[in-house]
């Protein structure tokens, strides 16, 4: 039997599956194709199918813009395989082409909810790189997203809806004021991709206005000094983006920068400097600097992008 010659769906879909796999560009072709047969009588059949259009959207994301409808409907697939293979696909075509779910973003929203964790946290990322591409785009979807934050088996779902929300936040920031708290929360917890995602929904949120979520300020000085170091990193970057608008909101955790600046990880020793220069040469009378400071200062002066130079010699 030669490629492309089976004699049935399950043949069919195995050896598009193939192609696809071998050669993704040539496998474009037959998407609509592979479109029907996701709807196959046969489990295998539309696992199959299902697969071939994830590898078409691994390089040809826009090759999907007909199939979104097909494969979203597949996500109550009786059978696990051809339902993941299927969120998959989904989660796909959104890395590369996130401006084709514009007119699906009703129909993919209540899949946040799914039984299944492993749809719920592909749907969850869908709409993490709708967000991050246009926050206008997920406006539909606010409402399970803002549920999706505080999802209880699975962290991943937690982690894409928060950087979603996050995104939200620099443009609608009203609408993800409901779920502060949760955020709080879940920068707290032990999980490093889901506290870096909710310490930046919260300076999101602190950057339009502090007065919304006043934790801010002993959460950021807390993680920037004890987390692990992405989570210090995070931290660092948080509390100069909310102290260069709201200094006055955050005096604890400019405090604790200036402990971060001596960190043990080059990253977070930079990024530290790097936020409590900007701040301190935007605003001088909020922060005071020791001798010890001022020194550490100098020796990152040419590691940090911030006027150090400038900041030093206007303190002499």
């Amino acid at each position: 039997m030669g490629l492309l010659s089976g004699s049935d769906d399950t043949d069919r879909a195995e050896e598009l599956c193939e192609l696809a796999r071998e050669d993704p560009a040539g496998a474009v072709a037959h998407a609509a194709e592979l479109c029907d047969l996701l709807g196959a009588g046969d489990a295998t059949t539309r696992t199959s199918a299902a697969d071939a259009l994830y590898h078409i959207a691994g390089a040809e994301p826009t090759a999907l813009a007909d199939c979104l409808d097909a494969l979203i409907t597949q996500l109550d697939d009786d059978d696990a395989s051809a339902r993941r293979r299927a969120a998959d696909a989904l989660a796909a075509t959104a890395d590369g082409a996130p401006r084709t779910f514009g007119a699906w973003v009703e129909s993919l929203a209540p899949f946040l909810s799914a039984t299944d964790p492993y749809v719920r946290a592909a749907v969850a990322s869908v709409f993490a790189r709708l967000a991050g591409s246009g926050p206008s785009t997920v406006l539909d979807a606010i409402e399970d997203l803002r549920d999706a934050t505080t999802d209880e088996e699975e962290w991943d779902v937690r982690t894409f809806a928060t950087g979603a929300l996050a995104d939200v936040a620099t443009r609608y920031p009203e609408e993800v004021l409901p779920v502060a708290d949760d955020a709080v929360a879940n920068a707290r917890e032990p999980v490093p991709a889901l506290q870096t995602a909710a310490i930046d929904f919260l300076a999101a949120v602190a950057v339009n206005d502090p007065a919304t979520v006043p934790e801010v300020d002993d959460l950021f000085a807390e993680l920037v000094l004890d987390a692990p170091a992405s989570q210090r990193l995070a931290a660092a970057y948080a509390i100069g983006r909310v102290g260069v608008d709201h200094p006055d909101r955050v005096p604890e955790a400019l405090t604790a920068l200036t402990t971060a600046i001596g960190d043990d990880d080059e990253r977070v020793s930079r990024a530290a400097a790097t936020a409590f220069v900007t701040v301190a040469a935007e605003y001088p009378g909020s922060v005071t600097m020791s001798d010890d400071l001022r020194q550490r200062l100098w020796w990152l002066a040419d590691d940090v992008d911030a006027p150090v130079e400038q900041l030093l010699e206007g303190e002499e």
